[in-house]
């Protein structure tokens, strides 16, 4: 006999891999219940509606990001690991934006971008020196375009490659070049020290 937590985490599974698959919008619960191989009254039981079943999908994504994360020395390793993340989370993400009825389900913050957050503060905290002549942007900002920027090269990196014409490259040296632009990026807009004190960018 399947148990709850059991059925409950092959119905994830199953929405995980075909929300990854195909767009939300056009996966059905029956196929859900099928690829998870558990009753289709299970899935309403759990979860009453497929808009529930994604919800729980990405809050359980964005949860494993997050634990991904948590451990990371840099904002190099942090970035490398969600990079590499097997759970295909981006291209699910990518599938969910494209359709107005499912993308409302994942406006929850994102656990790893307050990890990577955290550690451009620290890495910002640790670098001031008196000859940094930059200014300093908010981290959050930094840490959802460092974020936003590895998402996207998971989804259109196989489209950029060809429009690029980096065909004679391999791409995981590509994929390493990407996350050292974005070092880069995090160093650049890091806070200046000016005689002693740091100074900001003024904000209206």
């Amino acid at each position: 006999m399947t148990n709850e937590s059991t059925a409950r985490e092959q119905i994830l599974t199953a929405a995980t891999e075909l929300f990854h698959e195909r767009s939300p919008a056009a996966v059905s619960l029956r196929e859900i219940a099928r690829r998870a191989g558990v009753n289709y009254g299970l899935i309403h039981h759990y979860f009453k509606t497929k808009e529930a079943v994604l919800a729980e999908v990405f809050r359980t994504s964005a949860l494993h990001g997050g634990r991904l994360l948590a451990d990371a020395e840099d904002t190099a390793t942090a970035l490398a690991r969600l990079g590499r993340d097997p759970r295909a989370y981006a291209r699910m993400l990518a599938w969910a934006v494209l359709d107005s009825d499912t993308s409302k389900v994942f406006a929850d913050q994102s656990p790893a971008i307050h990890a990577i957050t955290e550690l451009v503060g620290r890495e910002w905290n640790a670098g001031l020196s008196p000859d940094r002549t930059r200014d300093r942007h908010d981290p959050r900002v930094v840490a959802a375009t460092s974020v936003l920027a590895v998402l996207g090269w998971s989804v259109f990196a196989p489209y950029v490659f060809p429009a690029a014409g980096l065909g004679d490259r391999d791409p995981d040296d590509v994929q390493a070049e990407v996350l050292e632009l974005l070092q880069s990026m995090i160093a650049a807009t890091g806070p200046i020290a000016v005689h002693g004190r740091t100074e900001h960018r003024d904000r209206d």
